[in-house]
């Protein structure tokens, strides 16, 4: 299946929530919400019902003649449940959100399987399992979940090898906490994982992590030493630091592979942004309202566009979708009303949420898409609500003919240079498309 990597990521990038307003139902005694036409999630069984005794989530379950993957426990599924005594989860699941088993008094057993992605915040507060658990760093499965107990002097911690997730909170004002170290299993940390741990000062993030929760590593003695201006861990753009101006262009670095979620302050500068191939996620509101941005560069290795990515870019007036793209978030070019032109050049229509785009783009804008592929987009779910989707011309609309003449030079410091150098060099045309140009020394 095309979208495996897809649904790993979403762990990560989505907003994965349960929602009371989408229809559930109960199979052997669980409540289900019902995501997507193919996965539910498990919430909180009634207002007064409780579950109790030894609860085993299953990995699938029917409903309507459908079968639905069971993909996560919901916020607080099964809080304040008192005479819950085990749970069980079966491999499948990826995500549990949090509370969802906090405050249960008699909560004994728990078996979470190596299928746990992700573990939110509070999860197992104050139930007989976690007050059993020894002091340190405790995993459930292959999640680091939580520092228990009271930490040593200039404390040094090596991550398990194996670990995918750092959870969120992990090691949040663990004030003793002075180097950690990260393997190459783990793909994310979760928001505030080491928020204020002021004695923090080595800090190593292997090139395997695309996602960093916000706020993570604020108030530690590495962030501190960081200087002002974008701030790269890893294979990732991390954040943005101090008060210094971006340029009007902004050029990635190459070797980036992930742009991580609110990453990026919104500038009134920023005019283009150039992506590097190698760059596969986009993060949530990564270039929110970056509000005079008008020409976006999408690299090919680009398969992931977050929710609200480019959101409020209300100056971005036309958009390529490169090929290997399998997922277009909510709201990601929410409130983008002067997009006219819209290409995607994948043959499959890529998912995308109803609300990727607003409502004045579904109705004026020209969605572009490959010949053979006009019905398909047609009948896709998001896809269809654009009213004029054509097919993408073989000449003309893919080369940049003699009126868009290069009018302005700059380096990749976004500084603009009478004249193109030897070296990378930013090429910005006339009618807004701004390229990466490698010019080689005679």
């Amino acid at each position: 299946m095309k979208r495996k990597s897809l649904l790993f990521a979403l762990a990560f990038l989505s907003s994965t929530m349960c929602s009371v307003a989408r229809e559930s139902f109960i199979s052997g005694g669980i409540r289900y919400e019902i995501e997507d036409d193919s996965t539910v999630c498990v919430i909180p069984l009634g207002d007064t019902d409780k579950y109790e005794g030894d609860v085993t989530i299953p990995t699938s379950v029917s409903y309507n003649g459908v079968e639905y993957n069971v993909i996560g426990i919901g916020s607080m599924a099964f809080y304040k449940c008192d005479n819950l005594t085990s749970i069980t989860i079966s491999d499948g699941p990826i995500y549990i959100n949090e509370y969802a088993f906090a405050q249960c008094g008699k909560l004994t057993s728990v078996n979470i399987p190596n299928s746990i992605q992700r573990i939110y915040s509070h999860v197992f507060d104050n139930t007989v399992w976690y007050e059993a658990q020894p002091d340190g760093v405790l995993y459930a499965g292959k999640v680091a979940y939580k520092y228990k107990g009271t930490m040593a002097q200039d404390t040094s911690i090596v991550i398990k090898e194996g670990t995918i997730t750092i959870a969120d909170y992990a090691f949040e004002r663990c004030s003793n906490l002075k180097a950690i170290e990260i393997p190459s299993t783990v793909l994310s940390i979760g928001a505030y994982a080491f928020y204020n741990c002021a004695k923090l000062a080595s800090v190593t993030v292997p090139q395997s992590v695309y996602n960093v929760g916000i706020g993570t590593f604020e108030g530690t003695a590495w962030y501190d030493a960081q200087p002002d201006g974008i701030i790269y861990i890893g294979s990732m753009l991390y954040g943005y630091k101090g008060d210094r101006l971006l340029g009007d262009t902004l050029v990635v670095r190459e070797g980036t592979k992930s742009i991580n979620r609110q990453s990026l302050p919104c500038q009134s500068r920023l005019k283009a942004v150039i992506i590097p191939e190698g760059v596969t996620i986009i993060g949530v509101e990564a270039f929110y309202h970056c509000e005079n941005m008008d020409s976006v560069h999408l690299p090919g290795s680009l398969t992931f566009l977050s929710a609200y990515s480019f959101a409020e870019c209300v100056n971005i007036k036309s958009i390529t979708i490169p090929h290997n793209v399998d997922y277009i978030g909510y709201g990601a070019f929410d409130r983008c009303d002067k997009l006219m032109s819209i290409r995607s050049l994948s043959v499959i229509p890529p998912t995308m949420y109803q609300n990727a785009f607003t409502s004045t783009v579904y109705d004026n804008a020209v969605l572009y898409v490959p010949a053979e592929s006009v019905n398909d987009y047609k009948n896709a779910d998001g896809w269809n609500q654009f009213s004029n989707i054509r097919e993408i011309a073989t000449t003309g609309v893919d080369m940049i003919g003699s009126n868009n003449a290069s009018v302005e030079y700059y380096d990749l410091s976004g500084i603009m240079i009478d004249a193109p150098k030897s070296g990378f060099n930013i090429i910005k045309y006339r009618n807004g498309l701004t390229k990466q140009v490698f010019i080689k020394e005679e």
